[in-house]
């Protein structure tokens, strides 16, 4: 059955209709909700290619939207990759050649997989790595004076590496079909992080140590105090216990708040230096 899963050389959906697909997959998680979590996401993004090769078949397209609408939930970056396989079972499922059980057990036994890969790749290791160097570079675009694209510096590091990722998953899913779950293995997903944690790591005492050299003493016109080092090493420490102090009381406040949290301070370095 494997076999007849992956062998076709003629798929039957263009790149027009998947690249359809990718696009509503950015909505994933707009309908997130506790009975199916992204289910809902995950039937709007395929609905385009149930309606293409169910065509014609109401009843199998009715029993196919139901299928969809199942409990399903993944890492997001990695989403692609699921419904990119998930479109090429379904495609088989449309000829006769896969049962419903096999369909859903191999989609739901991927998304589970790929959520742990993803949450420890991009949310635990690829996102702290882009506050990092989003830290440093904030300082290199002060010291040349341009403030107004600060707030972009760390969606856009995030977005390069994940939106690549996220598409072209799609594309790579579909045409690999099953054994894109026998490639899982070959992705190293736990040495690039503890190299990208490590390299982490280093840039934030290199940073900190740098602006400790760069920070002046401040003063107001009345003679007090505003900034210096000792100040703004003290600041970094309270903001570290912060965070720590957050993620260990505070569960529901998840890495994606404190990407926004973060985004918030450098877009409110913008307006105030």
């Amino acid at each position: 059955m494997a076999r007849d899963i992956i062998s076709d050389p003629s798929p039957a959906l263009g790149w027009p209709l998947l690249l359809t697909v990718a696009l509503r997959s950015l909505f994933l998680e707009a309908s997130w909700n506790l009975a199916g979590q992204q289910n809902i996401g995950f039937a709007a993004a395929v609905s385009p290619v149930l309606n293409f090769l169910y065509k014609g078949r109401p009843d199998d397209l009715a029993s196919a939207r139901q299928r969809v609408l199942q409990f399903f939930n993944t890492n997001p970056m990695l989403s692609g990759l699921v419904i990119g396989v998930a479109l090429k079972l379904e495609e088989e499922k449309a000829r006769g050649r896969i049962e419903d059980r096999q369909l859903n057990l191999i989609i739901s036994s991927m998304a589970s997989t790929l959520a742990g890969h993803g949450d420890l790749l991009f949310w635990q290791t690829w996102l702290p790595f882009c506050c990092i160097l989003g830290f440093g570079l904030t300082w290199l675009s002060l010291a040349f004076g341009q403030v107004t694209w600060i707030p972009l510096i760390i969606p856009v590091l995030f977005c390069a590496f994940t939106g690549p990722v996220r598409f072209g998953g799609l594309f790579y899913g579909y045409r690999r079909g099953l054994e894109t779950h026998k490639s899982i293995n070959t992705f190293h997903v736990k040495q690039i992080v503890k190299w990208v944690q490590r390299l982490t790591v280093l840039l934030s005492g290199l940073l900190t140590t740098y602006s400790l050299k760069l920070i002046p003493e401040v003063h107001n016109p009345n003679g007090s105090l505003i900034l210096s080092k000792e100040l703004f090493l003290t600041a970094v420490v309270v903001s570290v216990l912060g965070l720590v102090l957050i993620q260990r009381f505070c569960p529901l406040v998840g890495p994606k708040s404190l990407y926004v949290l973060t985004v918030i301070g450098l877009a409110s370095v913008t307006v105030f230096i």
